[in-house]
């Protein structure tokens, strides 16, 4: 990140230069809606020289002319400067600068390197018109590619932002709840709406991650007790997913407000469980594995204690989310019926979204393996069936997985075919191609439908470093 900073305190030097040069940028340059300078002379007239002087320049009476487009692409030039360094002074993305592998790190430095590109050649900008004209081209494509760059960046910085909050505001309330301090329900039930209406739009679930001794949000302030934020992140997953299947059940697609209320404080009771237990990586002794198995009853406890009135059904699926249907769960050994219906959906979106997370003792499975692993387990009667099959709504490869084609070309997961009758159709999604079989980038990605044509298919999702080294400087969005 210290190249990044050396780039930027050129760029801001050049900047400062421009700003004590008041004729370069006309002050009142009329603006539009969307924020672009508006031409104020025609095309003829945008031939017209504008006379400035440069401190410091030789002799007294050295002068550089501008063209107004010029000047217009300058005062462009300045409102990206201005963009960069806002973003570059952001907390979160100072906090996140020491993972020189961390994708918005990378393309943040990148796009630094372009503008100090920009800065070079308008210091360069020629006396005859014809030559800065031809420069202004240049500029203009390189302007272009940044403010793209720019939006990409910060779109993906305001969603990372969005994401430690959501955390921080599920582990704020899982440390009032232990600690005994004041707390309501109505924030958890709003987080909730959030993740409800993101699944009705179509959003593809974003599998969140906090370690396990995180106390608080990269670059944040406030601190939680330990291990409240890995606790929440993995709450937040196991609740994306049941706002999605919760839409194909009779019993809750007319209220599901409350299964995803249940997932998100289900695991309530984890934070009695030491973090450093939490955080092995090695096989669980005895008497760690049972002050994990206890977390269920205490959660349940622990909500009827602090909400009497409101989480009597809410405690008992709290209390079951964690035993089978074949009566070798934990903590009461309850089987079939016995569990109450949000009990069993809230074991099988867990169990789905804890393989899809890293976890300290092993990597993440990818979509598919997860998917056929908590079928099998339907088999086997440890999940429920019905709740299980619900899971092939999310088909095998979801909206946003990033795929490996049989001929070696690299794509994204961009629509699945919702038909249940299909064998095939959970496996053979539309796909946009983003790479050649050589990983080289495309111009532009080519959209595939599988489902349309009996040659090529998926030979596997893509793993996060293996995605990094391919797509991390073109699509950071996707890694």
């Amino acid at each position: 990140m210290s190249d990044t900073r050396n780039l930027l305190d050129r760029i801001s030097a050049f900047r400062q230069r421009l700003d004590s040069t008041p004729n370069l940028v006309p002050e009142a340059l009329p603006v539009d809606g969307t924020g672009s300078v508006v031409p104020v002379v025609s095309e003829v007239e945008s031939f017209r020289f504008t006379l400035r002087r440069i401190p410091g320049a030789a002799g007294e009476g050295a002068a550089t002319q501008y063209t107004d487009r010029a000047q217009r692409l300058l005062t462009r030039a300045k409102g990206l400067l201005d963009r960069q360094r806002t973003f570059t002074n952001d907390p979160l993305v100072a906090a996140c600068a020491a993972d020189e592998t961390d994708p918005l790190v990378c393309y943040h430095r990148e796009t630094v390197g372009i503008l100090d590109s920009v800065v070079r050649l308008a210091q360069g900008m020629p006396d005859s018109a014809g030559g800065q004209l031809k420069l202004c081209d240049g500029l203009n494509g390189l302007l272009g590619v940044v403010q793209d760059r720019l939006a990409v960046q910060e779109q993906l910085l305001a969603r990372r932002r969005r994401d430690e909050d959501r955390i921080d505001k599920l582990a704020s309330f899982f440390t009032a709840l232990h600690c005994n301090l004041p707390v309501a329900m109505e924030p958890v039930a709003a987080l909730a709406e959030e993740l409800l209406e993101e699944a009705r739009q179509g959003r593809s679930i974003r599998y969140l991650s906090a370690p396990v001794m995180s106390a608080s949000a990269p670059g944040g302030a406030q601190a939680y007790a330990v291990p409240a934020r890995y606790v929440a992140a993995h709450a937040l997953n196991v609740a994306q997913v049941v706002a999605r299947l919760v839409p194909f059940d009779y019993e809750w697609a007319g209220r599901p407000l409350a299964p995803v209320v249940g997932a998100l404080v289900m695991d309530c009771g984890m934070l009695k469980i030491p973090a450093a237990v939490l955080a092995k990586t090695e096989p669980l002794t005895a008497d760690e594995r049972r002050a994990i198995e206890a977390h269920p009853r205490l959660g349940a406890e622990l909500l009827l204690w602090r909400f009497p009135n409101l989480a009597g059904p809410l405690a008992a699926a709290v209390a079951t989310h964690h035993e089978r249907t074949d009566g070798t769960g934990y903590p009461a050994g309850v089987a079939g019926a016995q569990i109450p219906a949000l009990g069993r959906l809230l074991r099988v979106a867990d169990v789905y979204a804890a393989l899809n997370e890293e976890r300290p003792h092993r990597p993440a499975s990818d979509p598919r393996a997860a998917l056929t692993d908590v079928l099998l387990l339907a088999e086997q009667s440890q999940v429920d069936r019905d709740f299980a099959e619900y899971l092939l709504h999310l088909s095998f490869y979801p909206v946003n997985t990033v795929i490996e084609l049989t001929d070696g070309r690299v794509g994204v997961v961009v629509a699945n075919h919702a038909n249940r009758m299909d064998p095939r159709a959970p496996g053979r999604p539309v796909v946009a191609v983003l790479t050649d079989a050589d990983g080289a980038i495309l111009p532009r990605a080519e959209h595939l439908d599988l489902s349309a044509s009996d040659r090529g298919s998926i030979v596997k999702a893509i793993p996060l470093a293996r995605r990094r080294e391919l797509l991390g400087s073109r699509y950071p969005d996707l890694v």
